[in-house]
């Protein structure tokens, strides 16, 4: 005679659900102190280089940020994306993305890293990164204006300039 056993209960999994919440806060320099810059129009790399340059000034080490702009090329939240090495960082597509999906009013990136050498001259990484982000962005439906390596002196390297990513757009 085989004997029944009572029936086996089985619980649903529950987990919990998560709110992604974006809070802006000034941007500080490495005393503390917010930065502040320029709110003129990123109309082309050089004035990018000048206004973003100051977001990066001081980094020890590589790293990768995204300037996401409004339609008028208004820089609208400034993301530091990943911090690495002396000679590189790890950039995720996701990371440079989704702080452009969740920013208000973002229609237009430039994306920007320095170079601690000081020698703003890409490299083989940089311009397979860029490949992959131009690509990206046509997905998404977001303009990359532009990739720039910043070094020293106020010397810079523009992947817009040097026609990577098209002629330099206009504000509209």
């Amino acid at each position: 005679m085989q004997m029944l056993s009572e029936p086996q209960t089985y619980k649903t999994p529950r987990h919990r659900v998560r709110e992604l919440v974006c809070v802006y806060r000034p941007a500080r320099d490495g005393e503390g102190r917010i930065v502040h810059v320029a709110s003129l129009a990123l109309t082309d790399p050089r004035a990018a280089a000048r206004i973003l340059a100051p977001l990066m000034a001081d980094q020890p080490v590589e790293t990768f940020a995204v300037a996401c702009l409004s339609a008028k090329h208004r820089l609208l939240a400034w993301h530091v994306v990943s911090r690495g090495t002396r000679d590189s960082t790890p950039v995720s597509l996701p990371d440079v993305f989704v702080p452009a999906c969740v920013t208000p009013g973002t229609v237009a990136l430039v994306v920007v890293h320095n170079h601690p050498s000081g020698d703003p001259t890409p490299s083989p990484d940089d311009l397979a990164l860029t490949a992959r982000l131009r690509t990206a962005a046509d997905v998404l439906d977001v303009t990359l204006l532009d990739h720039l390596i910043l070094g020293e002196e106020q010397r810079y390297y523009s992947f817009r300039e040097t026609g990577w990513l098209g002629a330099t757009p206009t504000t509209r």
